[in-house]
């Protein structure tokens, strides 16, 4: 007998415990309304094969809706235009392996299947533009959220000869749902598909707290966001409200475990009572997380705590860790310079404040654990927008300027109050489940596994 769980549609009376309870009932009932021990007998034996077929019929029912949901494959797509993007597919990757529902998860970058020169091009030009000139960054951001999107004749002539290699792939796959962390994967091949008549469902994973115009497309079935704001905020560009789910911003599995905080400050050989601050520059090491990092470590020698730490994760910035090594500190700061990490759920959920930009997947991450956000130099557009909702609820402040970063840390370690609040507001802000809730809803839309499952089955 397959134990775990009912399948959603599935009566209880298909399971063995249900069923040996429907089997009492009956024996008890022929106890008191048959006389006769050998017709007792014989309605017994009756009920026991009864009891038998059903468990049988259940156990078949389970076995076809796995054999059909394991049939079932579903492509994940992200693309190399920011770290985040990456990371929010793996994590719908791992939750897909983990789920309680067998799936076949295929994961992949659309700029893999496009020419080395434009993989490149794409990639590196958002990079150079919001670390150079972030202001024009925000410019382009607001200037083509109020402009409708509409594809030049030549993008699209552009387009069938750049991703026809992606486009081969997809109907080769042939996946029952696509779901992308980036705009890019869809709108490149939406009129294509939509013109050829193959369209799989569609899930737009939206990456920040707030949703660029360039995210709407008709292809898109349904739009996964972050927070009620903004799906309102979505609604008010023309996107229909059923077609807008609240599910949060996917996270990796081990944000989603609070483990004891304690034991992870053990770990990783933090003393008990040592203030320690995060600071972040994302997967690329944008950001002059140098300078930061300096007015971090100066602010925490300068205030009356015995014991802090500055834990600074410089990403595949490697000149930063180097130069980092190597800066003078102060007696009572211990400074930590890292690379690229693979444990950053343990880091923040050893850190008592996270210095960082506020990118949507560090700033999801961070909430899922419960550890509010001191945000520094966030991109103007949808940076400034998320730091704008976490100020808002209370799960963190936003520091204008190197100096206020100082005068932000001094306020929280003398009034230690403040931090306890934030770190409650960032944990009723923060969604750790958010790639299960997008999976589960992704299968009650358009995975369903047999035309109709069995409402009843008669326990007698």
């Amino acid at each position: 007998m397959l134990r775990g769980r009912p399948f959603s549609g599935m009566s209880g009376a298909l399971h063995c415990r249900n069923s040996k309870t429907a089997l009492s009932k009956m024996i008890t009932n022929c106890k008191m309304n048959i006389k006769n021990e050998n017709e007792r007998r014989c309605v017994r034996r009756q009920c026991r094969q009864q009891c038998v077929i059903h468990q049988l019929l259940a156990v078949s029912v389970e076995i076809v809706y796995i054999l059909r949901m394991k049939s079932r494959r579903i492509a994940v797509i992200a693309c190399t235009g920011g770290a985040g993007h990456l990371r929010a597919a793996e994590a719908l990757v791992l939750a897909a392996k983990n789920h309680p529902v067998p799936l076949d998860v295929h994961g992949f970058d659309v700029l893999d299947f496009t020419p080395t020169w434009f993989r490149r091009l794409y990639a590196q030009t958002y990079v150079e533009l919001v670390n150079r000139t972030p202001e024009l960054w925000g410019y382009f951001y607001h200037r083509t959220e109020q402009l409708p999107y509409r594809k030049h004749p030549l993008i699209r002539a552009f387009d069938r000869v750049n991703y026809g290699r992606y486009l081969r792939m997809l109907k080769e796959l042939n996946p029952d749902a696509v779901l992308c962390t980036h705009f890019l994967p869809y709108i490149s091949v939406s009129s294509t598909l939509r013109k050829s008549g193959w369209a799989p469902p569609v899930i737009a994973v939206t990456t920040d707290f707030d949703v660029h115009g360039l995210w709407i497309d008709p292809i898109v079935r349904t739009y996964c966001v972050f927070h009620e704001e903004s799906a309102w905020q979505l609604a008010s560009k023309g996107v229909p409200t059923d077609s807008i789910e609240i599910t949060g911003i996917p996270v990796h599995p081990g944000f989603s475990r609070r483990a004891g905080r304690a034991g992870i400050r053990r770990a990783l050989h933090i003393p008990t009572g040592e203030f320690t601050a995060l600071v972040l520059s994302g997967g690329f090491g944008m950001g002059r997380i140098t300078d930061v990092v300096r007015t971090v470590v100066d602010a925490l020698g300068q205030t009356r705590l015995d014991r802090t730490a500055v834990i600074a994760v410089c990403g595949r910035n490697e000149h930063a860790r180097r130069s980092l090594e190597s800066f003078p500190i102060p007696d009572r700061v211990r400074l930590v310079p890292m690379g690229f990490v693979d444990n950053m759920h343990e880091l923040m959920a050893a850190a008592d404040i996270v210095v960082t930009k506020s990118g949507g997947l560090t700033s999801a991450e961070a909430l899922a654990i419960g550890v509010p956000l001191l945000i520094v130099d966030p991109i103007p557009g949808q940076e400034s927008r998320n730091a704008d909702l976490i100020v808002e609820h209370g799960a963190g402040w936003k520091a204008v300027n190197l100096p206020n970063i100082a005068y932000k840390l001094h306020q929280l370690i003398s009034r230690p109050n403040l931090v306890r609040q934030a770190r409650i507001a960032a944990a009723d802000l923060g969604r750790s489940d958010a790639a299960k809730r997008i999976l589960d809803m992704t299968i009650r839309r358009f995975l369903k596994p047999l035309k109709k499952m069995p409402r009843n089955v008669p326990t007698s």
